[in-house]
This record gives C-alpha cells, structure tokens and sequence, in this order.
C-alpha cells in the first residue's frame, strides 16, 4: 500500500534517529539544509505533512486523499518515522508531533518544537496567539485562491525577520505552486485552527525542547509565560533575531540546542 507520507532520508542509519515534520503547505526541501547539517550526527527522516509535496510524479501517483485527522494522521506518522526517534517538528508539524509524543509516547524518544504554540488560535484563557476572525480570513483567500493563500502566508511567515526580502524569495522558491493540493491545504487549516495540545504538553512525560523566534508574528514568545513549569521535563529557548523559520535563518544556533538538548538526554 501506497505511504500517505512523503519522506527523505539523510545521513547513516546506524546513527541515532530524528524525524523531522515540515509545516503547514510547506515542502521537506524548505528544511534540506538543516536535515544535512544534523545528519552530520544522526540519522534523519524529513516527512511532509499529508498532500504537500513538490514531486509531481508522487502527486500523481497517489490516489489516497490527504486525512488530516490528527488520529488518523498520527498512525500516519508513526508508520514511517524510524523506531524510538527525536521527534523534530515545525509549526503545525510541531503541534502534531506534540500530540504524537504525549498520546504515543513508547514511538517517541523525545520532542523538538521549532516555532509551535500549543495553540495556534486565540482560545478562552489563551489570548496570545491569532485571532479566529484572523484566521477564518486568511483560510478564506486559501480557499478562493490558493496561490495566493500561500504568497500572503510566505509574507506572514517572515515579517520580522532581520531580511525579510531575502527570507521571502528563498521561501517562494519552495512554494508548492505546480502541485498544489487544495484539499490538503483546508485540511491542514482545519487542523491548525482545531488543534489545541495545552493538554498534551502537561502530560507529556518525556523531554521537550521548545524553539521560538523573538521577533516571529504568527507565534508569540509570551506563549512562553503559559508554558513555563507547565511540565518539569520542558525547556524553551528564545532566539532574539528569528521569527518564524529559527532552523533557516540561525541554523547553526538551532542545531546547537538541539544537539545538546539530545547529549543532555541521553538514556
């Protein structure tokens, strides 16, 4: 049977493992050069979130309808991450990869967040984060126009960032634009703005590192005061001059609290 989930593979297999979600309608390739830079130590998977793909030739063959489910989703993940792994995920990815690791945990050696508020909507007693009003919007011009859903969402991404101008092109050089998969589009909106893992983070019962980029517009560092001694295993790090996308514009810095949040964890 045909994998629901596109994945790559970097680095020995002998290694200890890290498996990497992408985010929301943003391809692997977006995450190419951090997954080398940590294959340099472990073995890593990068997985594409259901429907998100920039082969066309995988677009085409598949003829399985991208479930976002976040159950169904999770089964989804857990069949093609390496056994026992780092779960590594990004925006939406690290959301789901929280679910994953608090609902199914024996699959999970630890978690990694890059950019993921626990929730990505503003909820009762969870002010900091988009409004739904906000939200509704933007899933709107998704729906009507996706090509520009996603050319808004690039912009989003990198407000804030010190370079804007040059993290917008290399993002637009991602954008999935000839293989866009409209129904993976709402359904990845319908997650996001559904998903909720306050829960999840405190009851997790294995180590959580949490990266969030000072300057980022779509995820609020004060998250961070609502997380603290939410669970006795988390750690968060700020990195002052990031927004959105900390494993692009500072991997050095983020491959660095990784690798020593996972020495630091070591069985």
């Amino acid at each position: 049977m045909r994998a629901r989930i596109e994945t790559e593979a970097f680095g020995d297999p002998t290694h200890q493992a890290i498996f990497i979600v992408s985010g929301w309608a943003m391809p692997k390739e977006v995450m190419h050069a951090f997954a080398q830079r940590l294959s340099q130590r472990f073995y890593v998977v990068l997985a594409n979130l259901p429907g998100i793909s920039l082969d066309e030739q995988w677009i085409s063959r598949s003829r399985i309808g991208p479930n976002y489910d976040i159950d169904a989703l999770t089964e989804q993940l857990i069949e093609v991450a390496p056994k026992r792994s780092w779960w590594i995920g990004w925006s939406l990815g690290g959301m789901v990869s929280t679910y994953v690791a608090a609902r199914r945990s024996s699959c999970v050696r630890g978690l990694i967040t890059l950019s993921a508020a626990p929730s990505f909507v503003a909820r009762d007693n969870y002010p900091n984060a988009m409004s739904i009003d906000d939200f509704d919007a933007f899933s709107s011009l998704v729906e009507i126009s996706p090509e520009q859903g996603l050319k808004r969402f690039v912009v989003l991404q990198t407000k804030g960032a010190e370079d804007e101008r040059a993290l917008i092109k290399q993002l637009h050089s991602f954008l999935p634009i000839k293989t866009l998969n409209r129904a993976a589009l709402i359904g990845g909106l319908r997650l996001l703005k559904s998903l909720d893992v306050r829960r999840e983070l405190s009851i997790l019962d294995l180590p959580n590192l949490h990266i969030f980029g000072g300057k980022d517009a779509l995820v609020s560092v004060q998250n961070l005061e609502q997380q603290i001694d939410a669970n006795p295993l988390q750690q968060s790090v700020v990195l002052p001059n990031c927004a959105h996308q900390p494993f692009l514009e500072d991997e050095e810095t983020c491959v660095r609290h990784i690798e020593n949040f996972i020495d630091a964890n070591q069985l």
